[in-house]
């Protein structure tokens, strides 16, 4: 009986947890050297933690021997992966080949992307190509289009062609987003009982079996 009872209560206090927003947060900046930042919210913004990256750093010496030894182990994982790729390439083309995944897929990330709420996205950067004349025409179309998706949205858009000599970009971009993890249960117990999902999942179990 009072495994039930402090069981019922473990489900209600991750229910009412799951139903506090989680706050997310991306930030990009061209201003010399590129950097971006991700930032996570709960509680309303009461417990927050910021991730950012392409600013500090280590000495160029540590860096130098960090990036040696990072480069030796991305070797080694590549020797070892060698003889299994064909092998991971095929079982991915049989995975997707199986009926109604494709379709399974698209529904969820649809349905996943509507239980995000955008409360800010902006884009402001001045942008440079090599060729003027690919400048005018690329960064130019762009700019046409940021400016219509400033005026009829309620973001802010904008980018600014600006001739130089060479690849120049300079600026700042970002989103914010709320998401009720609660919100996210459903459609993912629809996908991975689809009967597509299910599918995959004997595809997988037989091609493991025969690889044994």
């Amino acid at each position: 009986m009072w495994f039930v009872v402090a069981l019922c209560i473990l489900i209600a206090l991750t229910a009412l947890i799951m139903c506090v927003p989680v706050d997310l947060g991306l930030r990009v900046e061209a201003h010399g050297k590129p950097s971006a930042g991700f930032t996570l919210g709960w509680l309303f913004g009461r417990v927050k933690k910021t991730f950012r990256s392409g600013e500090g750093g280590e000495e160029p010496a540590h860096a130098a021997k960090a990036e040696k030894k990072e480069a030796e182990k991305q070797e080694k994982k590549r020797d070892k992966r060698r003889g299994t790729d064909k092998d991971s390439a095929t079982l991915v083309w049989r995975l997707l080949r199986v009926r109604g995944i494709a379709r399974s897929l698209a529904l969820l990330i649809k349905r996943l992307f509507r239980c995000f709420r955008f409360r800010n996205l902006f884009a402001e950067f001045d942008v440079s190509l090599p060729d003027p004349a690919d400048t005018a025409l690329a960064v130019g179309t762009v700019s046409q289009a940021a400016m219509f998706a400033d005026l009829f949205t309620r973001y802010d858009f904008r980018v600014t062609p600006v001739f130089e000599d060479d690849w120049y970009i300079e600026g700042e971009g970002g989103f914010d987003v709320r998401v009720y993890p609660i919100q996210l249960i459903p459609p993912v117990f629809a996908f991975l009982f689809s009967p597509s999902t299910l599918r995959v999942a004997g595809t997988l179990i037989r091609w493991k079996t025969k690889k044994r």
